[in-house]
């Protein structure tokens, strides 16, 4: 992989998700801890008191540990301490977000947008929100993450930092692969009609995986990984469908909720570049109108806005993200009218 591949995939609705080994030595995390030991010592000296521990061994454990006992946890003897997961841990120390992925970040594009037309208090806004979307991922040996999708249509991007964790991810995927998780949860893998591929990840190693793609993951020994979420314009109708799809069957398809935030963020998006997209992502964004209810029978705004909300909650936000996207098509309808008109 070079640095050229890799900024033409992010330029594409990739499928396959993209691995780059050794991906750090061309591009060292700075400043980012380099062991388990360094990184909480390092949440130690930001005041960091406690993190939440998820033990998919049991049932309904997930309990907060204070950092004395996650430093005593990682010191134990193997087999000592049960298999625990410290997800999600918000980067706090040092932004680290790989150059290619901050190129192309569409939320982080739009924000800057919104921000440089607002005046002079919003950029640091902006950039402090956009840092909601970088974290750490902190497990012990033999913790596992069942078989899931990420939240609101992200890309995640993943680069090892310390130890091995085990991703498996559909060997091929297609979008039938994350509509069958939402129909059958996480436990069902035998209706996948073909097989799993299994990548370790380990210290520099960078995986980026596709809006929806189901995933389980693995850690055969203790392992701290760096990784954050993202938009990118040619998968922004993906997105689009996948959270549609959350937004009716929630947690057993994501392991996290849809969030308001989410929502404002796909808005802030679509408004950024609904005039700016090429006809082959203005299709895809129009064609994820489907999975919103839209139809051909949707004539007009008041029609569009008839239409009910999918799931739980948001119905608000959900009808102005309906409108938008159907702005976005009869905006492509009337350009391809107007070429076969010459």
């Amino acid at each position: 992989m070079s640095d050229e591949q890799l900024d033409r995939l992010l330029l594409q609705p990739f499928q396959k998700p993209i691995l780059w080994r050794n991906f750090a030595e061309r591009h060292p995390l700075h400043g980012i801890p380099s062991s388990i030991s360094d990184f909480l010592r390092e949440l130690d000296q930001l005041g960091i008191e406690k993190l939440e521990a998820h033990n998919y061994a049991e049932e309904d454990t997930n309990d907060e540990l204070y950092l004395n006992e996650i430093i005593e946890h990682f010191e134990a003897p193997p087999e000592t301490r049960p298999p625990l997961n410290f997800l999600d841990i918000r980067n706090l120390i040092l932004s680290r977000v790989p150059v290619h992925v901050n190129q192309v970040n569409l939320l982080r594009l739009a924000q800057r947008r919104k921000a440089g037309s607002a005046g002079k208090g919003r950029p640091l806004k902006a950039l402090l929100d956009y840092a909601d979307h970088e974290f750490f991922l902190l497990s012990s040996r033999h913790s596992i993450s069942p078989l899931h999708v990420d939240t609101a249509g992200q890309l995640t991007y993943i680069v090892g930092i310390s130890g091995c964790k085990t991703w498996y991810l559909p060997r091929n995927f297609t979008a039938d692969k994350y509509e069958i998780l939402a129909t059958y949860g996480s436990s069902t893998t035998e209706t996948y009609y073909d097989d799993w591929v299994k990548v370790d990840i380990k210290p520099g190693d960078l995986l980026i995986m596709p809006p929806g793609c189901p995933h389980a993951v693995f850690t055969p020994e203790h392992a701290l990984t760096f990784g954050g979420n993202f938009y990118t314009l040619p998968h922004l109708g993906s997105s689009l469908r996948v959270l549609a799809l959350q937004a009716q069957f929630n947690f057993v398809f994501s392991n996290e909720s849809i969030t308001e935030q989410d929502y404002r963020n796909f808005l802030d998006m679509l408004e950024a570049y609904k005039d700016e997209m090429n006809p082959q992502q203005m299709g895809s964004v129009a064609s994820s109108g489907i999975a919103w209810g839209i139809t051909d029978q949707h004539k007009t705004r008041k029609d569009v806005s008839k239409i009910c909300a999918r799931g739980q909650g948001f119905g608000k936000l959900q009808a102005k993200l309906r409108l938008l996207i159907w702005e976005i098509h009869t905006k492509g309808e009337a350009k391809l009218h107007q070429r076969d008109c010459f």
